[in-house]
């Protein structure tokens, strides 16, 4: 017996580029195998709810904030109509997105474990992740086929498998044998793959315009419906055969008997869970057929037919070699030179028409990205006499100074309450006791003048500005979700001669303020 093999295709992938991309210009692939026949057309946001709720995004991005995003796990992306699609790697991408914002996508417990996570571990949530970029998605799909009929990432399921491969076939438009090139199969698997596929499709169609409700083909045992017309009665009770050269759908009876006698198997298969167990040996198969034949429901007297049925529509075939020299331009993009060596973008400006704070700010972009002390104790510094300087441009001293005295006041008055409850209890006083006096000789009732601290500052714009002079919702979130661990650790940062200050806890806290900044920058220029 000859075995036969598939030609191997020779791909120099150490040509292919990488590069950082932040996580904001990464687009989820709408034709990904887990996803791409959902029926409907989904945006950015939809894939990712999808696959957070299907495809275990949530559990994988705990551990990432717990454990840390691997290295040699980049995504392979290309570019198509100037958006760098993700081919390979959609679940981390989508993990690294839901890290960016928890509160968005999830209820409060499971936000909740996240942002914990991100806080403690200092996770780089803004980071951006190094990719491979593919001349084009067709010189990518080897390596994409491959690793997901293993175990090195999350296996496909079986029908995510057999849609790839028909995804191949009439979307992109390649014959078989280069498909079998592609993907290292051979021409009898990748045939099987199309018939099992292409019945699929037909029965779901059916299924769908009679129940409204699309069944997904990775939460389809597609197994089962291959079993099934492999048996030579199954398959003829069917009216079904394929055509050898490519695995097309061809009817053998009545077009509606057949989508009838379809229907009905299709839909025991999904309503079923022991259906494997109902069709298991020969004997299981042939007691089962015969159930089928004396259903009543069906007609065994119709006429024979020879109606091809294309699933997708005949398209137009593609020559592989033309295809793999094909390359998805990429936009140039600045080399990355000494850039990376700095926590803030040399070319970033920010102005607040001063002097002292500019040339702090100055000095702060110039910090070399390991001067890891000195910029967390710089940009501490810039935060607090940004924040002074725009309470005082804006006039705000004085309702700062009123919010501030008035809650000093009302701390003060819940101390005396306490302190009147024990001494009534502890020396039997019966009368009631003037909490005004104690107030007077305690000093809790007099104003203090404008009180300039970090602490008050920042609670005073985080609770009475913030909403005010920023309009993005993503940014607004990430601000007062992070911004307190942020100043406490720039705090210990100055204060504790313990505490340690790395990388990650600079460009968090950069990640974080710059947008603060940014928008009390813009807002005093509208003065």
């Amino acid at each position: 017996m000859k075995l036969i093999t598939p030609n191997i295709m020779y791909i120099d992938y150490t040509s292919w580029e990488t590069f950082d991309y932040t996580l904001s210009t990464l687009h989820l692939d709408l034709n990904n195998p887990r996803i791409n026949y959902q029926g409907k057309s989904l945006n950015q946001t939809q894939i990712l709810e999808y696959l957070i709720e299907n495809e275990k995004v949530y559990e994988l991005a705990k551990k990432i904030s717990e454990e840390g995003y691997f290295i040699g796990e980049e995504p392979i992306i290309c570019i198509e109509n100037d958006k760098k699609i993700v081919l390979e790697g959609n679940r981390r991408a989508a993990c690294l997105k839901l890290l960016q914002d928890p509160k968005k996508f999830l209820p409060t417990s499971k936000a909740n474990i996240l942002i914990r996570n991100i806080v403690d571990n200092n996770f780089p949530v803004d980071r951006k992740l190094r990719c491979h970029i593919a001349p084009n998605r067709l010189l990518a799909n080897p390596i994409i086929y491959s690793r997901h009929r293993g175990d090195a990432l999350k296996r496909w399921q079986t029908g995510n498998q057999y849609a790839f491969v028909a995804n191949m076939f009439y979307n992109d438009g390649l014959v078989i044998n280069d498909i079998c090139e592609l993907l290292y199969e051979t021409s009898g698997n990748i045939k099987n793959y199309l018939k099992a596929y292409n019945l699929f499709f037909e029965a779901q169609q059916l299924h769908l315009r009679d129940t409204g409700e699309f069944i997904d083909i990775s939460k389809f045992d597609i197994t089962n419906l291959e079993r099934f017309y492999k048996f030579d009665d199954a398959r003829i009770f069917l009216g079904v055969d394929f055509k050898p050269e490519d695995g097309g759908l061809i009817i053998t009876i009545d077009k509606d008997e057949f989508e009838k006698r379809l229907l009905f198997v299709f839909n025991e298969m999904v309503q079923s869970k022991g259906f494997s167990r109902e069709f298991n040996n020969e004997e299981d198969k042939v007691i089962y057929v015969n159930k089928l034949k004396e259903n009543t429901i069906f007609d065994f007297y119709v006429s024979d037919n020879n109606e091809n049925v294309e699933s997708h529509g005949v398209v137009e075939r593609k020559n592989l070699e033309e295809e793999k020299i094909k390359i998805n331009p990429r936009k140039k993009v600045r080399k990355k030179s000494d850039l990376s060596n700095f926590i803030i973008p040399r070319d970033y400006y920010l102005v607040f028409e001063n002097e002292k704070l500019d040339l702090l700010f100055e000095e702060l972009k110039f910090l070399p990205i390991e001067r890891y002390y000195s910029f967390a104790i710089l940009i501490r510094t810039y935060l607090e006499q940004v924040l002074f300087y725009y309470i005082d441009k804006r006039n705000l001293g004085e309702k700062l100074n009123e919010k501030n005295n008035q809650k000093r006041k009302n701390d003060g008055l819940a101390k005396i309450k306490t302190l009147t409850v024990f001494l009534k209890s502890r020396y039997s006083i019966t009368e009631d006791i003037d909490s005004a006096d104690f107030m007077r000789i305690l000093r809790f009732d007099g104003d203090k003048e404008f009180a300039s601290s970090l602490k008050t500052m920042l609670d005073y714009i985080k609770n009475h500005e913030l909403r005010e002079i920023i309009s993005e919702p993503a940014k607004l979130r990430n601000i007062t979700d992070y911004i307190d661990n942020v100043k406490n650790g720039l705090d210990l940062a100055v204060h504790n001669l313990n505490y340690t200050i790395d990388i990650n806890v600079n460009r968090r806290a950069w990640n974080t303020l710059e947008p603060l900044f940014n928008a009390l920058s813009n807002n005093l220029m509208d003065i």
